[in-house]
């Protein structure tokens, strides 16, 4: 029952142009599955025999999260798709019959301004002077921009526009689905992203053609690993004294959204900026804003007598 696993996630990768993370994590819901088949369930030789009834136990031992729950049906479903149209199975209906939870409603919370001001000086100030520079160039380039991490790490030379002195006014990004956009650079990403080219030019650059590599050592020429960045991103929380959930790289991608929002930006262009391919996804900021502006309007006193 494996044998497919792997070429589903090419397939994923390659047909569906779906990230390399997004089609790994696809694959690992498949494997988790495969693996309690095969040991719960002895009699079911092939993916044909899975039915609703064996994935409906599958959930019921291992109760996740209704947010995981319904991850894990929704990778199932592509996997009995692929099964069906690629392969060429006689699939039975499957994760089709099954009923995803719902999601409680809940709502982004953004960092302060004050808070960002406070991680990216904890980012900056940190005994080594490399790490330093990464981590603080790397933060305010993510809240400036509101990019991925994975868009950041994966932008190259060649995708940064500059203007006719030679400074950074936009960037080309490959976001989710494969689909390239254009995000005008703020005055914080400007500047981040100006200081990391002048560092870079300095120090030689690395072979390679990405933005946000090692400057020297067996790393360099290659992207900053993403795990690496959250990892800088949460010490860096730790000094700035903010909680763990508020010290990863999307929070400063939801901190700048908001921000926007707060400016009085119409969703159309905070859709954009963030690449959401449904404006469903970026209204989400809009209710962060009412909510804001109700608690704003409640705290006003009652001069009626």
């Amino acid at each position: 029952m494996l044998a497919p696993v792997a070429a589903f996630e090419t397939y994923l990768s390659r047909e569906e142009g779906l990230s390399p993370a997004t089609a790994r994590q696809y694959r690992l819901d498949v494997l988790a599955l495969a693996a309690w088949l095969s040991a719960e369930r002895r009699a079911v030789q092939a993916w044909e025999q899975v039915g609703a009834r064996e994935l409906r136990a599958y959930l019921q031992v291992h109760q996740a999260a209704p947010a995981r729950t319904r991850r894990v049906i929704s990778s199932w479903k592509k996997f009995w798709r692929y099964l069906a149209d690629v392969e060429h199975l006689d699939m039975q209906g499957g994760p089709a019959e099954l009923k995803s939870p719902k999601l409680p409603a809940r709502l982004p919370k953004a960092l302060t301004t004050a808070e960002v001001s406070r991680l990216l000086t904890a980012a900056k100030n940190q005994s080594s002077p490399d790490k330093a520079l990464r981590d603080w160039t790397l933060l305010a380039f993510l809240y400036g921009t509101g990019c991925r991490i994975s868009e950041v790490l994966q932008l190259t030379l060649e995708a940064v526009e500059v203007d006719e002195d030679q400074v950074p006014v936009a960037i080309r990004v490959i976001g989710k689905g494969d689909k390239e956009r254009q995000v005008y650079l703020s005055p914080t990403a400007q500047r981040a992203l100006q200081g990391w080219l002048k560092v870079r030019r300095k120090a030689g650059a690395p072979a390679g053609p990405y933005v946000f590599t090692p400057l020297k050592g067996a790393g360099a020429g290659q992207p900053f690993p993403v795990r690496t960045i959250e990892q800088a991103t949460r010490r860096a929380g730790e000094r700035a004294g903010l909680r763990p959930e508020q010290s990863t790289p999307h929070k400063l991608r939801h901190s700048h959204a908001t921000a926007l929002v707060e400016a009085g930006r119409p969703i159309e262009e905070v859709q954009e900026v963030l690449g959401h391919a449904s404006i469903a996804t970026t209204q989400i900021y809009t209710r962060v804003n009412r909510n804001r502006l109700r608690a704003a309007a409640a705290s006003l006193p009652d001069v009626l007598e």
